[in-house]
């Protein structure tokens, strides 16, 4: 297939225009991007788009760089086409930050291209059938599973490949047909650089084995992302998420079958960004198996996953903390620090005007000694409520199901004795009266 319809073949194959109304081309000057330049160009009157270019320059090899600089700019040029250029140390990025010249390489110029994008524009970027089989291949040497065996994606976001159905020896051959000129980067050739040595050293003697095998290779890396867009569908159905939370039924979960247990968790720590190791997702599986039903584990990215009894809850960790003792004054509201509760503490009002919104406990004022307090738990907290056996307010909690992480933030009204009454348990049976023989009250309110 000539490059030009295998272009426009992936553009409406994978839907890559849509909703937008110009493309820019990245533009190293290589055969790659020069090829992928020129056949959009050719394209940008029949589909309505307008093609505009970028070139990012890492500083890596002195004058080398500035004749790629110069190259694409008076390509360019001569076709009336914009270019947006940009430039960053990578050698200085990749010290700082201490990764590699590549990946040092990879995220400036991103973060350049990113800086262009907007939800009009698509970003076109050249890469070939050879780079996705040098990319599958550097994968398996990393032992990456289905996701990283598919490759180099088609579309992301912004990002739009339409050349990876057409091989290396494709595109020179275009470029000698329509007699354009391109650039070597003589880094390309140094087999220090393991895609280099794969391109090398390694692909020519797969291709001696079957010619076809970069279109092989984009053909499987193609079907292996199919199967894993499904498997990532069906395993996203085990996850919820409530706000910034993700949740999931453990026994659900521990029911599905291990591929898809693995990518629901995936998925879940994906959602704030993570990218977890196998250790991570075994340490989640292990927290879903356990018996605490309030266990808890930190994960990286300031990340923590924890227990709910059935449920595994998954966020960014927010510190807890406990409430700040407040002094109740009989007759008057109190608002509780940092929840959205209101208290009335004094005598009973007359019964038309104890609300059903209202969370209302009834005591004997003579019962009650000295002030009244509303605070979080403390050790050696007790609470007897009528007519049941009373236990610390530990195993109450633990009774009732009371999320671990939220436990410091109940409310817990004491006098100078102990417990009167708790916050979604009840009052203590010492002060506790029915509505008919209390004389005071502690009303609740609850503000939406």
């Amino acid at each position: 297939m000539e490059v030009r319809d295998a272009v426009l073949t992936s553009l409406r194959e994978y839907d890559m225009l849509s909703g937008a109304d110009r493309v820019i081309c990245a533009l190293s000057g290589g055969a790659d991007s020069i090829c992928l330049a020129d056949v959009l160009l050719s394209l940008a009157p029949e589909l309505g788009f307008r093609l505009e270019c970028a070139h990012f320059d890492h500083l890596l090899r002195g004058a080398e760089s500035r004749r790629d600089a110069a190259f694409v700019s008076d390509w360019c040029h001569k076709r009336g086409l914009r270019l947006h250029t940009g430039s960053g140390d990578a050698a200085a990025y990749a010290a700082e930050s201490r990764i590699g010249i590549e990946e040092a390489a990879r995220t400036l110029r991103y973060a350049f291209l990113d800086s262009l994008g907007d939800a009009h524009t698509r970003i076109a970027t050249a890469h070939q059938a050879d780079d996705q089989a040098e990319t599958m291949l550097l994968n398996l040497l990393r032992g990456s599973g289905l996701k990283g065996l598919g490759g180099i994606p088609p579309v992301r976001g912004i990002y739009i490949r339409p050349m990876l159905n057409v091989d290396r020896q494709t595109v020179l051959t275009y470029l000698q047909k329509h007699g354009l000129e391109h650039v070597e980067d003589s880094t390309n050739r140094d087999t220090l650089y393991h895609r280099n040595k794969l391109r090398h050293e390694v692909m020519p003697v797969l291709r001696e084995m079957n010619p076809a095998i970069s279109t092989l290779c984009s053909r499987t890396a193609k079907l292996l992302r199919e199967d894993e867009a499904l498997l990532d569908e069906l395993a996203g159905k085990a996850v919820t998420m409530e706000g910034e939370k993700a949740v999931l039924s453990v026994s659900e979960l521990l029911t599905l079958p291990g591929p898809l247990r693995s990518r629901a968790l995936r998925r879940s720590l994906g959602a704030f960004g993570v990218q977890p190791e196998e250790k991570h997702i075994a340490a989640l599986l292990e927290l879903a198996r356990t018996e605490n039903p309030s266990a808890q584990l930190d994960l990286p990215g300031g990340i923590r996953a924890w227990r709910q009894y059935d449920q595994m809850m998954i966020a960014r960790q927010e510190k807890s903390l406990p409430l700040p003792e407040t002094k109740l004054t009989c007759g008057q509201w109190t608002d509780i620090s940092g929840t959205k509760l209101c208290v009335f503490w004094g005598d009973k009002p007359e019964p038309a005007k104890i609300h059903g919104k209202f969370t209302t406990f009834f005591f004997k004022k003579d019962k009650i000694c000295g002030n009244i307090t509303v605070r979080s738990r403390r050790e050696g907290d007790h609470l007897a409520l009528p007519g049941r056996q009373g236990k610390s307010l530990k195993k109450w909690m633990i009774q009732e199901k009371f999320p671990a992480s939220e436990r410091d933030r109940v409310p817990v009204f004491a006098d100078e004795v102990g417990v009167l009454a708790v916050w979604g348990l009840g009052a203590d049976e010492r002060a506790a009266a029915s509505p008919e023989a209390a004389d005071s009250v502690l009303v609740i309110l609850e503000r939406t």
